[in-house]
C-alpha cells in the first residue's frame, strides 16, 4: 500500500483509479492472449485432420498405381508413416507449447483477478472507513 499517496482523508483517489485501470487492461490483454493461442490450436488440430486425410489419398493412389504394387505400396506405407510421425510429433509438441503457455496465461489472469478483488476490498475498506469519519466529524459539529 506504499504506492499511493496520502490526501486528507485517506489515499490519492486518482492513484488508486490509475492502478485499477492498469490492473483491468493487463487482464483484458491476458485473456486477449489465451484467446488467440486457443484458436492456434484449433487451426493445428484441423492441419492435423487435413493430414490424415492426405495421408489416407496418398494409400488409396498407391493402391491404383501399376509397376510393382506391393512394393510402391510398402514404400509408401514407410514413408507415410515417417510423415505422419513427424506430422503428430510436431503438433503435438506445438499442442503442448500453447497448452502450457496458455495455462500460465490463465495462472496470471486468476492472479490478477485476485490482485483486482484484493484492490476493490481494500478500497471498499478505506471508503468505510471514510464514511465512518465523515460520520463522526458530522456528530462532533452537531454537539457544539
Amino acid at each position: 500500500m506504499d504506492k499511493f499517496g496520502r490526501e486528507i482523508f485517506g489515499y490519492k483517489k486518482q492513484e488508486v483509479n490509475e492502478i485499477v485501470k492498469e490492473t483491468i487492461k493487463k487482464t483484458e490483454e491476458l485473456i486477449g492472449r489465451i484467446k488467440k493461442q486457443e484458436e492456434q490450436i484449433s487451426a493445428l488440430q484441423a492441419q492435423i485432420i487435413q493430414y490424415q486425410k492426405q495421408e489416407l489419398e496418398y494409400r488409396n493412389f498407391l493402391e491404383k498405381t501399376a509397376g510393382n504394387p506391393e512394393k510402391i505400396k510398402k514404400d509408401a506405407l514407410m514413408e507415410a508413416e515417417k510423415i505422419e510421425k513427424e506430422a503428430r510429433n510436431n503438433a503435438d509438441r506445438i499442442i503442448s507449447d500453447a497448452i502450457e503457455r496458455s495455462e500460465r496465461l490463465e495462472t496470471k489472469s486468476i492472479k490478477m483477478k485476485q490482485s483486482i478483488k484484493k484492490c476493490r476490498n481494500q478500497l471498499r475498506t478505506i471508503i468505510e472507513q471514510q464514511i465512518d469519519t465523515v460520520e463522526q466529524i458530522e456528530d462532533i459539529e452537531l454537539e457544539d
